[in-house]
């Protein structure tokens, strides 16, 4: 009874504060999202700490301490806009959401549709990642996502409800790998966010860093000569996106160079999340414990 009546209560107030947040003027909102990235820099020690470390451990001395504190103010301004998109494209049109971004490169995948190939996206925690799904899915055909459930099932409910709107299909985590083989025999094209810390998966090398990494889209390309495209939303304003769409990893032209062909696709995967974040890298989620795996001593060593 108690878990029940604690569901509802934060039903209600997950929609009172989307109700707030729909309602209040765009211009508002865009100085209230900026004073909360600001505030969470500021106040956040915990997440700030990890992101510094994160930082400290890949760039080490080679840019200044000024610059790494600016990427963490830039990458918790982006996440707060990021976050927005997940609320207001609940209750958006096609239009409406077609509207925010300009796409690069989209005849990418255009050409991969044509010629009836099975595709996965792959993106990271970076830039606007909440409206990466929506937009191709409206823009390309319906897309299905790994994600992981809400503990509240009144809430995933709305969520699902939100997201078949925008033509995407939720996955779960437990059972990913089943699902991402059905989307395949439905026509469906496949998202997964490759670049969140694993305890399983395989050993790559990202950021310059030995990490661990999801070997789940290698499998599935390998497994259907799928071709995986690699898609990053970059915001230049408050509701303002840039998507860019990379250079496609076509499984049927790659010339590998090991036996190891799952362990090697994955590189290639996360050597193209590398360069995107190196170039940019004021958009990444710096704020998880990405290293975890073999650098768990660097989130030790920045606790307060």
């Amino acid at each position: 009874m108690y878990r029940k009546i604690k569901d509802y209560f934060r039903l209600f107030l997950y929609k009172t504060f989307i109700f707030l947040f729909l309602i209040t003027p765009r211009f508002l909102m865009k100085k209230f999202l900026e004073l909360l990235a600001f505030l969470a820099y500021k106040f956040n020690k915990k997440h700030k700490s990890i992101a510094k470390a994160n930082l400290d451990l890949v760039y080490k001395n080679t840019i200044s301490e000024e610059r790494k504190e600016e990427i963490i103010y830039n990458s918790y301004k982006s996440l707060v806009f990021n976050m927005y998109e997940f609320i207001e494209n609940q209750k958006l049109t096609k239009d409406e959401i077609l509207e925010k971004a300009n796409i690069i490169n989209g005849e990418i995948i255009e050409k991969a549709l044509k010629e009836n190939r099975k595709i996965i996206y792959i993106s990271a925690h970076y830039g606007g990642w909440e409206l990466t799904v929506p937009y191709i899915a409206l823009k390309f055909g319906k897309v299905a996502i790994v994600n992981r459930k809400m503990d509240n099932p009144h809430i995933q409910k709305l969520y699902e409800e939100a997201r078949t709107k925008n033509n995407v299909t939720m996955l779960e985590k437990q059972s990913a790998a089943k699902g991402m083989i059905k989307a395949f025999k439905e026509n469906k094209t496949v998202c997964v966010v490759i670049d969140q810390y694993l305890r399983s998966g395989v050993d790559i090398n990202f950021l310059d860093q030995k990490t661990r990494a999801t070997d789940s889209t290698s499998r599935l390309a390998l497994k259907f000569d799928a071709i995986i495209i690699p898609i990053f939303t970059l915001c230049n304003d408050f509701r303002s996106w840039t998507i860019e769409v990379k250079e496609p990893i076509d499984v049927k032209t790659i010339e590998f160079k090991s036996d190891n062909e799952i362990e090697e696709l994955t590189q290639i995967q996360n050597d193209v999340l590398t360069k995107q974040i190196f170039e940019k890298p004021d958009f990444w989620l710096w704020q998880h414990k990405r290293f975890k795996k073999y650098h768990n001593e660097i989130y030790k060593k920045e606790k307060n």
